[in-house]
């Protein structure tokens, strides 16, 4: 359901591609046709995953488009990107720039009048279009995800790859698998480059296909690889973008080779993402009040429910991401990981005969139940390297995504231990900014350190005195410390630059796990000695590493192919943005701060729309260079790398031969690199200035039928409002319902336990859980909404919790944690705490809990239990009713449980039967509570 996980199935589900059959059409495109249950037809065939894609455009044409709720998403879109850092930047881009200006804010209020001018047909045109313009912004950190672009991906029936014949020549454009099976099995035949595609020249029609589908690159050297097979994306379970485009490229496609031979026309194929998974959708309302308002048909049938909570692993096998001929078979180096597949992990190779040690980078993502574990690979990684004798190192970062800046500043220590990293950022200045630094850090100078707010706290973005000031050195002493604005640029002002502090454990532990400590052996290479490689698809932390690298101590760049032309191309071309800000954290903050300060109610509204986002983000900060007096932003300037070389039959298959020949390059034989890209960074060329700017209403015209009637926009270009004409579904959480129908947007009627109230003949009792049906968020594996109680849902900052398996995909409902807020109001103890039971029997306890040792998160333990809440200290024999908790630690006193290492213990009553897991969390560990198929999963 989500795109997410779209990746993921294309790996999986394109090894059953057949790309030998041809069909004879009459037209690369159809013509539409209505047909009512064209949806239906897909998404109920539950044996198959890939269709033409020609279906899947009819299907998704059926959508029928609602103002009212598009209105509401162009106000949301609008009102977070408030929060992007460099919407004046884009609209006027400096020179050095490589893509098109776009004013995302005009945009959107284009948007909005031709919503009022009933421009749109159907909701996927809606959609689409909205796309576009946001991609326009050329950053990986913005982006939405969701509604009808959802269910599909589209692949060709073959996949590409860029490659000159001996490094020199021009590259020029194959079907993959006939190059490699000419390299590897060595045919009797050359394989012949393409000519045209859909009778256009190839390189053009790649370069038009990668400007809409590649997303979040600087320039068209990145749009051009993201289109390309790559073995470092295939490893981490991913698939390029000629084989997981986000909208619909047409229903056929035509190769006509330069051999004159012609393939095609052969259909495009369209996967849909939840086969299985989304019950009984026939028409496009149905799929519309699915995927873009998140609530079920009235078909829907809950006796269904089991088996829409897996896209189920029959369909096609999990592949094991490390079977990949493009790498040497065993790593002499592997990261420790309990979390993720071999494929995304650290590698280290050694490369004895070339005397060089290969460090293999794919992100900068911490495991939260190995915290150290990637820090501790690279450690080993030198330590071996050098007692080996290697003298050269080839940092390898292609198709780094990204991950912990905190982790990619950790790398830079240990390779540099002596150099203190400048890694400098700033925030764009707006009211919502303001409102929420100036609640939040507020708030956290006020708290005590024996809060647990003070540690959840540490690491909040608008929490800015845990943070240095570029200026001084020290720490800021409030917001209006922070806010400035000290830079200004087209307007829009900027915020002092800030420096994370590094020297604050608690502030690293909390914002990535990790102590920085930089490498206890000292400087184990000379920055002469070592080179990065990318093929520009290095983006977020991965650029913050390669910039520190590379600026700071002088490490050599390397960058792989690009469009066919010489010249120089940019070694980091993904998002240069220092912060990626979800929006899920957005809403977490704004509510947080509404319920701190009742003032900044005005300045935020409560975030509500209708529609289904999976993902939503924008970059909440710019870094910036240390000798950079313009300040400019990163993203906005050329970063050309030191070499540029072009892929070759013999390297694009195997990396072995790609990092020799990346290494002769630089210190063995220059005429490796490309003619025009031997660049010396510290003045770096820039191709010309990029075309015209992105223009919204020539995108609509494109991708909507037009039928104005002339209605006046509800948008103004500066707005920083929330829609509120349509009440939201949003509002409906916790109402009571019968149906699914009776809830909307993320909701769904379910049973969950609310505080009720039970009278007899002789009490009266308060605050006891019961059954009733209200209106819940669901959630999935990939959304991370909730932790789910007794279902299989996850949350990002939840050290326990895990990803599941590739292939594995689980859609529930949050069930609400059993209420433990039904206090007897008009009862308190002479501290104030809150008293729980009946009103002659009266448990009383404060919910603040004390950090555990170590700061630790505090511990809540739910069991099952006939008794009414109470307090409970490790010293005290405190009955907690008559239900067993023998299985909590396996140790009893008596009749009273041992809780082992817990300060305290909050218990209240609930409907789960028992314990699983012991308690250990002296180190840490949090246990899991509940049956042990259905565990329910607790932090404080």
């Amino acid at each position: 359901m989500l795109r997410q996980i779209i990746g993921t199935l294309v790996l999986l589900l394109m090894q059953v591609f057949a790309v030998t059959s041809q069909q004879q059409p009459t037209s690369s495109t159809t013509a539409l046709t209505f047909n009512p249950t064209s949806c239906g037809e897909i998404i109920n065939n539950e044996e198959v995953f890939i269709f033409d894609a020609s279906q899947a455009h009819k299907c998704l044409t059926s959508l029928p488009f609602r103002a009212d709720i598009a209105s509401q998403l162009v106000q949301y879109v609008n009102d977070m990107i408030q929060f992007h850092s460099t919407l004046a930047y884009l609209a006027d881009p400096p020179q050095s720039y490589q893509q098109p200006a776009v004013d995302l804010v005009s945009g959107l209020s284009q948007f909005q009048r031709d919503i009022d001018n009933n421009v749109f047909r159907n909701e996927y045109a809606f959609e689409a279009a909205l796309n576009h313009l946001i991609h326009a912004a050329h950053h990986d950190h913005l982006e939405l995800v969701g509604g009808a672009l959802s269910p599909f991906t589209y692949a060709a029936p073959y996949r590409i790859v860029s490659v000159s014949s001996d490094g020199v020549e021009l590259p020029k454009v194959y079907i993959s698998d006939d190059l490699l099976a000419n390299e590897t099995r060595y045919l009797p035949w050359q394989p012949s480059a393409i000519r045209t595609i859909n009778g256009q020249d190839v390189v053009e029609y790649l370069t038009q296909f990668a400007a809409v589908n590649s997303f979040g690159k600087l320039e068209p050297h990145a749009d051009w690889n993201m289109s390309m097979r790559s073995s470092a994306l295939e490893i981490q379970g991913k698939r390029e973008a000629f084989h997981g485009a986000a909208t619909y490229p047409g229903d056929f496609i035509t190769f006509t080779f330069e051999n004159g031979t012609t393939v095609g026309p052969l259909p495009w194929e369209a996967l849909f993402c939840c086969n299985g998974g989304v019950g009984p959708l026939q028409t496009g309302d149905e799929l519309y009040d699915f995927f873009v308002l998140g609530h079920y048909p009235a078909s829907y049938d809950e006796n269904l429910e089991a088996d829409m909570t897996t896209i189920s692993n029959r369909a096609a096998p999990v592949i094991t991401p490390l079977n990949n001929p493009a790498y040497p078979p065993k790593a002499d180096v592997t990261e420790a990981s309990y979390t993720r597949d071999g494929g995304a992990l650290l590698r280290g190779y050694f490369l004895h005969d070339s005397s060089l040690a290969v460090l293999s980078i794919p992100h900068f993502v911490v495991d939260r139940k190995a915290p150290h574990s990637f820090s501790n690979a690279v450690k080993q990684f030198l330590a071996q390297s050098t007692k080996a004798g290697l003298k050269k190192v080839v940092i390898d970062v292609q198709q780094n995504p990204g991950g912990s800046p905190l982790l990619a500043l950790e790398t830079f220590k240990i390779f540099f231990p002596s150099i203190k990293p400048w890694a400098s950022s700033r925030r764009r200045v707006h009211p919502m900014a303001n409102a929420l630094g100036s609640a939040l850090t507020t708030y956290w100078q006020n708290l005590t350190m024996d809060r647990p707010e003070y540690y959840n706290l540490t690491a909040n973005e608008w929490v800015v005195t845990g943070r240095l000031d570029l200026d001084t050195g020290r720490n800021f002493t409030s917001w209006d410390d922070f806010v400035g604005p000290t830079d200004r640029y087209r307007g829009d002002g900027f915020t002092k630059k800030e420096q994370y502090n590094l020297s604050s454990t608690l502030f690293t532990m909390k914002a990535a796990g990790i102590e920085i400590d930089g490498h206890d052996n000292g400087q184990p290479y000379k920055p002469e000695d070592i080179i990065i490689l990318s093929d520009g698809l290095c983006s977020s932390a991965c650029a913050l590493f390669m910039e520190l690298m590379h600026h700071e101590a002088g490490v050599q760049t390397v960058v792989i192919g690009g469009q066919p032309s010489y010249g120089p191309m940019q070694a980091p071309s993904g998002s240069r943005g220092a912060a990626l800000y979800k929006a899920e954290n957005m809403h977490r903050d704004i509510e947080l701060a509404r319920g701190i300060d009742k003032s900044r109610h005005v300045d935020l509204p409560s975030r509500t729309h209708a529609f289904l986002i999976t993902t939503a983000t924008v970059n909440l900060r710019d870094q910036v260079r240390q000798t950079d007096s313009s300040a400019t932003p990163l993203q906005f300037l050329y970063e050309a790398a030191d070499c540029r070389i072009f892929l070759v039959p013999a390297t694009w298959y195997n990396y072995t031969n790609l990092w020799k020949y990346a290494a002769d390059a630089i210190w063995q034989n220059p005429a490796f690199c490309t003619k025009g890209s031997r660049t010396d960074h510290t003045q770096p060329t820039h191709p010309s200035v990029p075309g015209k700017p992105y223009n919204a209403s020539s995108t609509l015209s494109n991708l909507a039928d037009s039928q104005s009637e002339g209605h006046p926009s509800s948008l103004q270009d500066d707005s920083n409002f929330i829609l509120d004409k349509v009440g939201s579904p949003g509002k409906l959480e916790g109402r009571p319902c019968q149906l699914h129908t009776d809830c909307a947007g993320q909701l769904s009627c379910q049973d969950v336990q609310v505080c009720g109230i039970e009278q007899n003949s002789q009490k009266e009792f308060y605050g006891i859980p019961e059954k009733q049906k209200r209106c819940v968020e669901w959630c999935d594996n990939y959304t991370k909404k909730c932790v789910g109680w007794g279902k299989t849902c996850y949350q990002d900052n939840d050290p326990i919790l895990e990803q599941p398996f590739p292939g594995e995909y689980h859609t529930k409902h949050c069930k609400p944690i059993p209420p433990n807020d039904c206090p007897l109001s008009t009862y308190k103890d002479d501290e104030g705490f809150d008293c729980y039971g009946t009103k002659d029997t009266l448990t009383c306890y404060n919910r603040r809990i004390p950090k555990l040792p170590r700061q630790r998160h505090p511990l809540y333990a739910t069991v099952k239990t006939g008794a009414f809440a109470q307090l409970a200290r490790p010293e005290q024999n405190a009955r907690l009713g008559p239900s067993s908790m023998t299985e909590l630690t396996g140790q009893t006193q008596g009749n009273t449980p041992l809780m082992r290492n817990v300060e305290f213990w909050l218990c209240t009553p609930t409907n789960i039967r028992s314990a699983v897991g012991t308690v250990n969390n002296d180190d840490g560990v949090l246990s899991c509570f509940g049956l042990k198929g259905e565990r329910g999963l607790f932090v404080g």
